[in-house]
C-alpha cells in the first residue's frame, strides 16, 4: 500500500519509475535523473536505500502538497526542448505538465516544448510531428481533458494543477490500447487506404463530356459523408456537409481528364512514383478528387467548425465549362475555395500568370504559415495557370489551388508522386483545422471590394 501511493505521486508529477521487487527499478534512468529523486527523496526527509539499481523507500509517504512544494524548489521550467526524448531531465521539467509530457511521449505523442503557464497563462504542448500532434488530440478527447490547437502548440484549458490528475489519466492507457484509440477515432486516413482509393480512381475513365462513371464512382464514394448531395443541370456534382457554425469553405477538384484513359493501360509503380503503361495516368485531376474524398471520409467537427461544400467539376479541360456553370447561388456563402489541381508538389497558386489574382497576398500568406505551422515550410505562393480557381475567384471568394503531386500532365510521360499527393491531403486537413483564421483576411478583402464598389 505504502509503495502504491508513492507510485501514484511519481506517476503524478512525471518521475518515470516502476514499481519492482518491493521497490522502483531505476536502472533506466540517467545518472542526472537517479540524483534527482535522490535528492528530491532527502529534501523530504525520507529514509531510502538503494539496492543495485532499485529504490527502496521506508517513510511513508508524504502529503502531495509537500511533494510539489519541493519539486517546485527543484525545478527551473527550461523545457524539454534541446534534450533527447528517452533523457529528460525531471529538474528541466515545470512541475504541473512533467507527468503530462512523460505520458506523452510513452504513448508515441514526441513533444518538443513545454510549459505549465505558471498560474499566468494557459500551459501548453508542443509536438514534434503533426501526426503526433492529432494523436495527443485524440487521447485528450479520450481523458475528456478540454484543450485548442494555437498556432504550433496545444494549449490546455484547465488550471494548470489539474494536469497531473489527467496525466494518471494517460498513464492507464497502454501502448495497445492508444494504437485501438487511434484506429478508432479515424484522425487521418492510412496511407495504405489512401493509395488503395487513389488506384482504383485511377481506373475509372471520364474525359471532358463523358464523365458518367467517375462520377458515379464519386456520388458513391462521398454520399454517406454529405448531408446534401446533388447532380447539377450540367452535371458537377454539389454536395455540402455541416459541422458547426464557422467559415464556409469549399473544396474543388475536376472529373474528366484531357483524354480517355485506356482501358487496357497497367500503373507503373516504382516506388512513390506512379506511371502509366500507355497513354495518360489521369492524375490530372484524379489526384484532386482523391485528396478530397479523403477529406470528405475523415474530417470531423474535432478539427473542424464550419461548412465544408464540395464541387467536382466536369469539362474543366476544355475552358473550365462546368465550373463556369455552377449557379451563383450555390457560391453566396462561401468565404474561400481550395481546388486540387495544380502540377508539382509544393506550391500554393494565388494568381494566374501573376496578373489575375485569385486571393489577396495576405490570404496567401496565411495559407504559408499554417503550412509551416505544420511542418510543410516547402510549400509556398506563385502564380500559375488556368484552373477552376480563377472562376471561384471571379465570384469573389478567396482561392487558391494546391499542388496535386503530378507532373507531366496531357502527355504519355505524366506520373504522379503518391507520396506528394498524402502530403497536400495532410495540408488540407491543417488548413481547415485553421480556416478560422483566415476569416478576417476574408473580411478585410470584402470590405476592399465593396470599397471599390462604391467608389
Amino acid at each position: 500500500m505504502q509503495n502504491t501511493q508513492w507510485e501514484i505521486l511519481f506517476t503524478r508529477y512525471g518521475i518515470q519509475i516502476t514499481a519492482a521487487d518491493g521497490g522502483f527499478d531505476l536502472s533506466q534512468l540517467s545518472e542526472e535523473n537517479k540524483n534527482f529523486v535522490r535528492l528530491l527523496l532527502q529534501q523530504l526527509e525520507v529514509d531510502f536505500y538503494m539496492n543495485h539499481f532499485i529504490l527502496f523507500i521506508e517513510s511513508s509517504p508524504v502529503s502531495e502538497t509537500s511533494f510539489v512544494g519541493k519539486l517546485e524548489e527543484m525545478t527551473n521550467g527550461v523545457t524539454e526542448m534541446l534534450y533527447p526524448v528517452n533523457n529528460l531531465p525531471f529538474a528541466k521539467l515545470d512541475t504541473y505538465i512533467a507527468a503530462m509530457v512523460a505520458q506523452l511521449n510513452r504513448l508515441g505523442c514526441l513533444t518538443t516544448i513545454s510549459c505549465d503557464g505558471h498560474d499566468k497563462r494557459s500551459a501548453n504542448i508542443g509536438f514534434q510531428t503533426v501526426e503526433g500532434r492529432k494523436k495527443a488530440h485524440i487521447l485528450f478527447d479520450a481523458i475528456d481533458l478540454p484543450f485548442r490547437h494555437h498556432n504550433r502548440q496545444t494549449q490546455f484549458r484547465v488550471n494548470r494543477k489539474e494536469l497531473p490528475t489527467f496525466a494518471e489519466k494517460l498513464s492507464a492507457i497502454t501502448l495497445e490500447h492508444a494504437t485501438q484509440i487511434f484506429e478508432e477515432s479515424n484522425a487521418i486516413m492510412d496511407v495504405k487506404e489512401f493509395e488503395a482509393q487513389l488506384e482504383t480512381i485511377l481506373s475509372i475513365p471520364g474525359a471532358s463530356g463523358n464523365e458518367g462513371k467517375i462520377r458515379k464512382h464519386v456520388v458513391s464514394e462521398i454520399k454517406p459523408y454529405v448531408d446534401r448531395l446533388a447532380i447539377d443541370h450540367y452535371g458537377n456534382v454539389l454536395a455540402t456537409k455541416r459541422f458547426g457554425n464557422g467559415p464556409t469553405v469549399l473544396l474543388n477538384a475536376h472529373l474528366d481528364t484531357v483524354e480517355e484513359i485506356r482501358s487496357n493501360r497497367k500503373i507503373i509503380k516504382e516506388e512513390n512514383i506512379w506511371k502509366s503503361s500507355e497513354g495518360i495516368l489521369g492524375g490530372d485531376d484524379r489526384a484532386g478528387i482523391n485528396v478530397i474524398l479523403a477529406i470528405a471520409k475523415t474530417i470531423t467537427e474535432k478539427n473542424f467548425n464550419g461548412t465544408i461544400k464540395y464541387v467536382f467539376t466536369v469539362e474543366e479541360e476544355i475552358g473550365l465549362v462546368g465550373a463556369s456553370e455552377v449557379t451563383e447561388t450555390f457560391l453566396w456563402d462561401v468565404d474561400m475555395a481550395f481546388v486540387i489541381d495544380r502540377r508539382g508538389t509544393n506550391d500554393i497558386v494565388t494568381s494566374k500568370a501573376g496578373y489575375v489574382p485569385f486571393c489577396t497576398e495576405r490570404f496567401g500568406r496565411k495559407i504559408e504559415r499554417i503550412a509551416r505551422n505544420a511542418g510543410l515550410s516547402w510549400w509556398k505562393t506563385t502564380a500559375g495557370g488556368s484552373s477552376d480557381t480563377a472562376v471561384w475567384a471571379k465570384n469573389g471568394i478567396q482561392s487558391v489551388n494546391l499542388s496535386a503531386g503530378y507532373k507531366f500532365e496531357h502527355t504519355e510521360m505524366e506520373q504522379l508522386d503518391v507520396k506528394a499527393n498524402y502530403e497536400v491531403y495532410r495540408l488540407l486537413l491543417e488548413i481547415l483545422e485553421n480556416s478560422n483564421r483566415l476569416m478576417d483576411t476574408v473580411r478585410e478583402a470584402r470590405v476592399v471590394k465593396q470599397e471599390q464598389l462604391n467608389a
